[in-house]
């Protein structure tokens, strides 16, 4: 004889996917984030010269030393004013949560790159504090445009201004700094 069991319940649920890789990808918009992944991994995400391009996460593996490997998570752009939800910026805020290493992307073309880290630094730490206890590296990128002399002349107001926070100078297009960007993050992840 069936058993007819208890009456049911009806639930609207929702769901939230948080993405969980090794690294993270932060920085605002047109930095070079999804280029740097599409480099480093078989990722093949959406590239364009406008801002809010990648609006969904995107995960790639990157190959390292001696057969492995690590995910890294190209997060979409953050603005200024994120942390109030300003540019969907609490639905793009909540993916960094998953992630032990935040790569912090910045072009070397910004205004100061010195000020542009603080900007998302303060964004992360007013969505929530614990972010800033994350291992953290500030990949200054698109270096292909300038020169030996200028990159010099950065990396000393660099070391000035940014303190204990390791920085390196990548270009996805030249592939300068990758390899010791890598060595760098994976030296992070595994201390």
């Amino acid at each position: 004889m069936p058993n007819p069991g208890e009456p049911g319940v009806e639930k609207s649920v929702i769901l939230e996917l948080k993405v969980l890789a090794d690294v993270g990808l932060v920085g605002f918009p047109n930095a070079g984030k999804s280029t740097l992944l599409s480099v480093v991994s078989a990722a093949k995400p959406e590239i364009a010269d406008y801002p809010f391009t990648t609006l969904v996460p995107n995960l790639g593996i990157v190959s390292y030393r001696d057969n492995q490997s690590f995910v890294m998570a190209d997060i979409p752009g953050i603005i200024e004013g994120a942390h109030k939800g300003k540019g969907l910026g609490h639905r793009f805020l909540r993916h960094i949560e998953r992630n032990a290493l935040l790569l912090y992307m910045i072009p070397v073309d910004a205004k100061d790159v010195a000020e542009e880290y603080r900007i998302l630094v303060d964004e992360l730490r007013a969505f929530n504090p614990e972010l800033l206890d994350k291992q953290k590296l500030v990949a200054v990128s698109k270096c292909d445009l300038l020169d030996r002399e200028m990159l010099a002349e950065l990396d000393q107001q660099l070391k000035a201004s940014l303190k204990d926070v390791p920085y390196v100078f990548i270009s996805a297009h030249t592939n300068l700094g990758i390899q010791k960007m890598k060595d760098v993050l994976w030296k992070v992840m595994n201390t």
